[in-house]
């Protein structure tokens, strides 16, 4: 018996197979349509079984409600709205150019306006639908990921591959290359066809110099098929990756000492929550074998410059650790100004100052120290003591040089200038916070630092982020704190303290030290300076070298107001 559907019914006038999943098609087809024309709330379900040619009764016998037929399109939309000639068609032999095949189908469902518009709906009611939350790592298995899966997997049996887990690397190509678009296009935002053909280009090359066996690494800048034929839109092509080589050696300001770029906080070694704890607490808990792990991995990969921490504890696992290889270490150890102490045990005084110092060299089992820094500027005691006791310890071989970490500006120009009338040792570097959440350096103390020749050592916090961050450093194929680490290498920083837990983490701000970032992503992430607790539109601390005692007086509001996030940082150190 013939049906409206073109086929013939099957015994007791059921439909056949083909007319059952040509009813389903039609039905879900109808309903995205509905969906994304009138909304969740503006659509019925009268709506959907009439632009279906269907009975009612037909459309509740299979969703018994709006809210299910809603949560079972929606994911239906996502993953199979449209087919994907890559499912079925055959890939090129070349690898490259499969993926090259996979991403331009992978962008085409990223920016597609029907995608866009249901994933902007499902998102508008995610509140309302935590099905289909819960449906999400189902959608992001679709067949396209299968294909790319068993993709990996061939050239991994081939030996061309060397990947530990290939469905969490076919997962992350994935990310790399639609999870920035789809982002830009859920606000109207579509890059041109030729920009996105170049970053598409980009993340295999970052891919594959990933993935590449260790014997195939010359052919990581794979020359990649054009768009067409007859179409080679011009292009910037990406340098091919750095590979990871001897952490690079600077200059510590004007001095003839020599630090990696990298250097290392080895509070937070071995830390079961990445050293965020107050100092009288770290240490506990903390994996001594992990920490003696990242410290010597850290040598080996030809960094030197260690900040030693803020308690007894890590000084004595450094000096542990460094038996033997003590040579090799450029050691930065703080006098620390512990909140609460008693003024005997803090400040900048010359007992305390010498009592650190002997404490330190007695920890770290050593004879010298290499960069000893006073922690915060001290209003108590005169800046004068301060610079002739560093100068003492210098002068009796016990330190090499001194430097300083969070003091205002025009603080530290005094303490320079003081240095230079007493004929002391001058500070060869400075040391605060800095990263994109946190910019306040740039506005007074880069001015004064380039000016004075001293280098810059910068503390990194490990949770602070921007709202550009993440979307770029998931564009770039890195972490959020690689790519912090790789921008600051754009900036005047000397060297950058990172804080890692394990050698995995280390590994992971080693690897930063490859990452290039595009003039683009670097406009995106580059701002105005951060602000400043002077005033005025130049440094503040020039118009303050005459007239010092008429400024001290604002000392201390000036600390409790910039000096708080310093504090913070430095405990990890």
């Amino acid at each position: 018996m013939a049906t409206g559907l073109g086929g013939t019914r099957g015994r007791a006038g059921r439909p056949t197979s083909s007319e059952a999943a040509e009813l389903s098609d039609r039905l879900r087809r109808a309903a995205v349509n509905a969906f994304l024309e009138n909304g969740y709330e503006g659509t019925t379900m009268e709506a959907v079984a009439q632009a279906a040619g269907v009975t009612k009764g037909t459309l509740y016998a299979r969703y018994p409600d709006k809210r299910s037929l809603f949560v079972a399109v929606s994911s239906w939309a996502l993953t199979r709205m449209e087919p994907d000639t890559t499912e079925t068609e055959p890939l090129p032999a070349d690898l490259a150019a499969s993926l090259m095949v996979i991403a331009r189908a992978i962008l085409a469902r990223s920016v597609d306006p029907d995608i866009v518009r249901l994933s902007r709906m499902a998102i508008a009611e995610s509140a309302r639908f935590p099905e289909f939350a819960l449906s999400s790592r189902a959608i992001t298995w679709t067949p396209r990921i299968q294909v790319l899966i068993d993709l990996l997997r061939q050239h991994e049996r081939a030996g061309t591959l060397a990947v530990s887990d290939v469905e969490l690397a076919a997962e992350q190509f994935f990310a790399m290359v639609g999870a920035m678009p789809a982002w830009l296009a859920a606000y109207g935002i579509f890059r041109a066809a030729d920009d996105e053909e170049r970053h598409l280009r980009h993340a295999i090359r970052l891919f594959l110099n990933g993935m590449l066996a260790r014997d195939d690494q010359e052919r990581a800048a794979v020359a990649l098929p054009s768009a067409g034929a007859s179409h080679a839109p011009p292009r910037r092509v990406p340098a091919p990756a750095r590979t990871l080589g001897p952490v690079e050696q600077v200059r510590l300001g004007n001095s003839g000492l020599c630090v990696s770029r990298l250097g290392l906080a080895a509070a937070s070694a071995g830390e079961p929550d990445n050293g965020h704890r107050p100092s009288a607490q770290r240490g506990r808990g903390r994996d001594e074998h992990a920490a003696a792990d990242v410290i010597r991995q850290f040598l080996d990969a030809g960094g030197n410059l260690i900040g030693t921490g803020a308690d007894a504890a890590t000084e004595e696992a450094c000096g542990k650790v460094l038996a033997g290889r003590r040579e090799e270490a450029v050691l930065l150890a703080t006098a620390w100004m512990l909140p609460g102490s008693e003024p005997r045990y803090g400040g900048n005084s010359r007992r305390h100052l010498r009592e650190a110092c002997e404490a330190s060299l007695r920890r770290l089992r050593t004879d010298h120290i290499d960069v000893f820094q006073v922690h915060a500027d001290d209003p108590a005691t005169p800046l004068e003591e301060t610079i002739a006791a560093l100068d003492d310890l210098v002068r009796a071989g016990k330190v090499l040089y001194t430097a300083a970490s969070g003091l205002p500006a025009y603080r530290l120009m005094k303490a320079l200038d003081i240095s230079d009338r007493l004929g002391a040792a001058r500070f060869i570097s400075f040391q605060d916070r800095y990263d994109l959440s946190q910019r306040s350096v740039e506005r007074e103390h880069f001015p004064l630092l380039a000016d004075e020749g001293l280098g810059f050592i910068s503390l990194n916090q490990p949770t602070a982020t921007t709202a550009a961050l993440p979307a770029a450093a998931l564009e770039l194929g890195c972490t959020p704190a690689q790519l912090t680490l790789a921008w600051q290498r754009t900036r005047p920083v000397t060297a950058m303290i990172t804080s890692v837990r394990t050698p995995a983490e280390l590994a992971e701000s080693l690897t930063a030290l490859t990452v290039d970032i595009p003039a683009d992503i670097a406009g995106l992430l580059d701002g105005p300076p951060g602000p400043s607790p002077g005033t005025g539109s130049g440094p503040a601390w020039r118009g303050l070298l005459v007239g010092w005692d008429a400024a001290d007086d604002r000392l201390e509001a000036a600390v409790e107001g910039s000096g708080q996030c310093h504090r913070d940082a430095q405990a990890v150190c």
